[in-house]
C-alpha cells in the first residue's frame, strides 16, 4: 500500500514539475533576453529624420517642431535639468495615435537619456509653463487642426554636450525624427 502512495506522489511531483517548466522556461528566455530584445527595438529605429531647430518636419500625421531645449540646474552638480518642450500640428489624428510615442534624448558621445518620471521642483520654478504641458503620451485626445504642446524633463550629466531629442510614433517606424 505504501509503494502505490508513493508511486503516486512520485507522478504527481513528476507533472507539477513539467507544468512549472512550461511557465518558467519561457519566463526565464524573456528574462535573459530582455536586452538583446532592448537592443533589437532600438535597432528598429533605422531612418532618422534630422530636423534643424526651430523647423517643423511632418511626420506620423502631424507637424513636427521643436521649441525649446532648456538646461536647468540637477539635483546634484554633477546633473542638469533638460527641459524639450515641442509641438505636434495635427493633421492626421489616426496616424497620430497608430503607436506609443518615444521620446529619448541622446549627446554627441552617443549617451541615451529617457524622460523623467515627472518634472520636478526645479522645472516648476524655471520653466513654469513646460511644467505643466502635457507629456508625450498627451496625443491620444489630438484632433485634427489643433497643435498638441508637450514637454518632456531629462536628467542628463552636467557635461552632456550636443544635445539631440529623437522621437518615435510606433506606426510610423523604422523612420524617427532627430531635432539637433
Amino acid at each position: 500500500m505504501r509503494t502505490a502512495a508513493a508511486t503516486t506522489g512520485k507522478r504527481r511531483r513528476y507533472w507539477l514539475s513539467l507544468a512549472a517548466l512550461v511557465v518558467v522556461l519561457p519566463a526565464a528566455i524573456v528574462v535573459n533576453s530582455w536586452d538583446s530584445l532592448s537592443e533589437w527595438r532600438r535597432g528598429r529605429l533605422t531612418t532618422p529624420i534630422d530636423v534643424e531647430r526651430g523647423a517643423g518636419q511632418a511626420y506620423a500625421g502631424a507637424q513636427w517642431q521643436l521649441t525649446g531645449l532648456t538646461r536647468l540646474p540637477g539635483a546634484t552638480p554633477e546633473t542638469t535639468l533638460v527641459v524639450a518642450e515641442f509641438d505636434a500640428a495635427v493633421d492626421d489624428p489616426a496616424l497620430l495615435q497608430a503607436g506609443p510615442c518615444t521620446i529619448a534624448l541622446t549627446d554627441d558621445k552617443g549617451r541615451r537619456w529617457l524622460p523623467a518620471f515627472l518634472p520636478g521642483r526645479a522645472v516648476r520654478q524655471g520653466r513654469p509653463a513646460a511644467a505643466d504641458k502635457p507629456r508625450c503620451y498627451g496625443l491620444a485626445r489630438a484632433e485634427k487642426g489643433k497643435t498638441v504642446s508637450m514637454a518632456e524633463t531629462f536628467t542628463v550629466p552636467g557635461n552632456a554636450a550636443g544635445l539631440a531629442l529623437s522621437l518615435s510614433i510606433g506606426g510610423a517606424r523604422p523612420a524617427y525624427l532627430v531635432f539637433r
